[in-house]
């Protein structure tokens, strides 16, 4: 042998030895150094995950009375792996449910398919397919639970389906209260949600049910709990072959907030006759068609909130379960007056004279106007060619501030804010900044500013000064430049265009002189200006407003407690402010623009200041909104609570909101043979005892405002019985409910 043959076996020889070695290292690797890791990777491919929805906590008033809590019902579902093992897929069974349920098989079949990543088909299972899917709608209602019963009595007919109990959302009308929009609703969570969420939370978030909007929005964190995870063995077929682990769901928190059923129901009902009112009583009784109205009532002390709500409005319950029939809420879009907008806090109105107390804040504070001067009140008051008039061309000669207040003479006013306006300008020419006084501390009020306010989409509102008349008119006026040149002539819209065009980013002195009287120039949400007459009332104190008084666990444990911050203080003196309240009480006495409205109210007993306010709409100010912003307390007493309604082209403010506001203050003082929704004249302080069995699980703690159910009238794991006749209750076999757990594998 040569060499060269020799030379070429020794490499193969080393070649085999190196691929032998290097075939022996990956093996060893394999099975010593990675092995626990491919062991467990091999185990997790046989073990699911099942999520158990977390039952949702209660929403309570001050009193303890629920707003929103947990009902149970009996759920139709579906075992997916199981009808898979029928030999026609469970396709005979799904027909015989289908028709047992009232639906048609295409309707009901995509409810058992898995929801893909590409084109979910509708109403498809976004949870678990080792978990039972719920082919029913979540709501507790008589005839899901009776076909519930009939299914489990007839397994033989049905294998595969089982009935399985669910909390529900449930929304109470606690003495007939809605508070819809305070409320909220629940709706399923969305993809992009989900995609926010750490990948670890993902999986167990699927199924949820978030808040959408109010008080479920705001306190979602709390409310939802943590959701309770089984993890079961599963065999090559899918098929579960043992439970691994599992976690029990935590039940979410309650809060507790400073609502009062009673003072709410009183509210609404208050804003449907006031709205009823309006319209019987026609232009030519100080009324108007009104569209809509919104009311506000805040305890001035502590700026909690104790009812507040717009009419129209609607049942809460339609969101029942956390979805709303698409015919239901069509219907709601289409409804006059808007219905799913709340007008107290979402959305921003002239205020008309209600708005004088602050313009009269601000005219003190900058040396304008003084609490001992006289002021001439003529039926008009003139700039240049242009002419300003009394609401209704009344006049009353010189008067002091306070009878200014008391009568609510706009010609007064238009006078200091002409002088107010020529002041800022020679400033302006001065190259000094502009005082702006009114503006000022109209913001220090809270207007035109967020409240603040524990709930989302508040309105901001405005407050028009030079610098925001620029912005605006830079923002809009190619609209008007346009209308200027495509109206026909004649249009009386024209003309506006045509003026705005060119000289819209001016502030001038006719601006200045409707927003010291609360037009166009201002817009507010009843519940901002709520918060600015709670600080006249209280003493200079702005608050941001808070619906929520605590966050306590189903423990009963008090998790946090929410007040209101101070936002601001008023810079005012107190002889200003008392000078203020002072001319406030007047208005409702006789004499006063509300005086009509409380003739036989019980002042000896509760003493009650306000402020009326008609502010007029369109271009042709053909109809205007009525307004009456008010405070009261028990006589001798400081001021507790203050109210503010509204009535969109309601008429004159005195004549249909102060007689709404009188009916509130009816019932949180208890006069006029009302029972009293507060017989010290104050909100309670001390927490209310929270539900025992009302979140859907049972607690520890007092059940005095919950369910109402007591150990003896639950059924398995402690879930109140469903609301079935006792003849039917006593057929029914709970046994046959298998674990009652919602989310077992069955």
């Amino acid at each position: 042998m040569s060499d060269r043959s020799r030379l070429r076996l020794v490499v193969l020889r080393v070649l085999i030895v190196s691929l032998l070695l290097t075939l022996l290292g990956r093996l060893w690797y394999l099975q010593v150094l990675a092995g626990p890791q491919y062991a467990r990777a091999a185990a997790d491919n046989q073990v699911r995950d099942i999520i158990a929805t977390a039952p949702r906590g209660e929403i309570l008033d001050d009193k303890g009375r629920p707003w929103a809590r947990n009902k149970t019902a009996l759920v139709v579902s579906v075992d997916r792996l199981a009808l898979q093992r029928q030999s026609d897929g469970g396709t005979q069974v799904l027909h015989r449910l289908a028709h047992v349920l009232g639906v048609s098989y295409a309707d009901l079949y995509p409810r058992t398919e898995l929801c893909g990543k590409g084109g979910l088909p509708h109403g498809c299972w976004n949870g678990s397919p080792y978990e039972p899917i719920p082919v029913t709608q979540l709501k507790d209602d008589r005839r899901s639970t009776l076909l519930a019963l009939q299914i489990l009595e007839r397994k033989e007919d049905f294998p595969g389906v089982t009935a399985e109990l669910a909390a529900v959302r449930h929304y109470t009308k606690p003495l007939g209260a809605y508070a819809t929009h305070v409320l909220g609703n629940l709706a399923p969570i969305t993809p992009d949600e989900l995609k926010k969420l750490p990948l670890a939370e993902q999986a167990a978030r699927l199924r949820d049910l978030v808040g959408r909007q109010g008080l479920e929005q705001q306190y979602d964190i709390f409310l939802r709990g943590r959701a309770g995870v089984t993890q079961v063995a599963v065999d090559h077929m899918g098929g579960v072959t043992g439970t691994l682990k599992q976690t029990s769901p935590q039940p979410g928190d309650t809060v507790v907030t400073s609502l009062d059923a009673r003072v709410q129901a009183t509210l609404e009902s208050a804003l449907a006759g006031a709205v009823h009112n309006a319209r019987q009583l026609g232009k030519a009784g100080f009324g108007g068609p009104a569209d809509f109205a919104a009311g506000v009532v805040l305890d001035v002390q502590t700026g909690h909130v104790v009812a507040m709500g717009s009419y129209p409005t609607y049942d809460p319950s339609l969101w029942d379960g956390g979805r709303i029939d698409a015919k239901a809420y069509d219907r709601l879009r289409h409804t006059p007056g808007n219905p799913l907008l709340d007008k107290a806090y979402q959305s921003a109105y002239s205020p008309g004279s209600t708005f004088k107390l602050i313009s009269t804040s601000g005219l003190l504070n900058d040396g304008m106007a003084s609490i001992n001067g006289t002021y001439q009140c003529s039926p008009s008051y003139s700039i240049g060619a242009s002419s300003f008039r009394n609401f209704e061309g009344e006049a009353f000669g010189a008067i002091s501030l306070h009878t200014t207040i008391v009568k609510s003479c706009d010609t007064v006013y238009y006078g200091l804010a002409y002088h107010d306006w020529l002041r800022d300008e020679a400033l302006i020419r001065q190259h000094k900044k502009p005082v702006e006084g009114v503006q000022h501390i109209a913001r220090d009020y809270g207007l035109g500013t967020p409240t603040g306010i524990d709930l989302p989409n508040a309105t901001v509102g405005h407050i028009a000064d030079r610098r925001n008349q620029l912005l605006r008119w830079k923002q809009t006026k190619r609209n008007y430049c346009l209308g200027a040149k495509r109206r026909k002539p004649g249009d009386i819209l024209k003309a506006y265009d045509q003026e705005y065009c060119t000289d819209g980013w001016r502030f001038n002195p006719g601006l200045q002189l409707i927003e010291d009287i609360g037009q166009g120039s201002v817009l507010v949400s009843p519940l901002q200006l709520a918060v600015a007459y709670s600080a006249l009332a209280n003493g200079g104190t702005v608050f941001e407003p808070r619906i929520g008084k605590a966050i306590v666990s189903p423990s009963g444990r008090v998790v946090k407690r929410i007040t209101a911050p101070v936002r601001d203080h008023i810079p005012l003196s107190r002889a200003d402010l008392d000078y203020i309240r002072t001319a406030m009480y007047g208005v409702t006495r006789q004499g006063g623009t509300a005086g009509g409205a409380f003739i036989g109210f019980p002042f000896g007993k509760v003493d009650v200041g306000g402020k009326t306010g008609s502010a007029e709409l369109g271009l042709n100010r053909s109809f205007t909104s009525a307004w009456f912003a008010s405070f009261a307390g028990l006589a001798g007493q400081k001021p507790r609570f203050c109210t503010v309604i509204m009535v969109d082209k309601g008429g004159v403010g005195g004549t249909v909101a102060a007689p709404a506001v009188r009916k509130v203050w009816d019932t949180v003082f208890g006069v006029e043979n009302h029972r009293a929704a507060f017989p010290t004249g104050k909100p309670p302080v001390k927490l209310p005892a929270t539900s025992r069995f009302g979140n859907g699980v049972p607690t520890t703690g007092n059940a005095t405002s919950g369910s109402g159910a007591s150990p003896a009238a639950l059924g398995p794991v402690g879930w109140p019985l469903p609301d079935l006749p006792p003849a039917v209750l006593a057929r029914s076999s709970w046994a046959a409910l298998g674990s009652g757990r919602w989310g077992a594998v069955s």
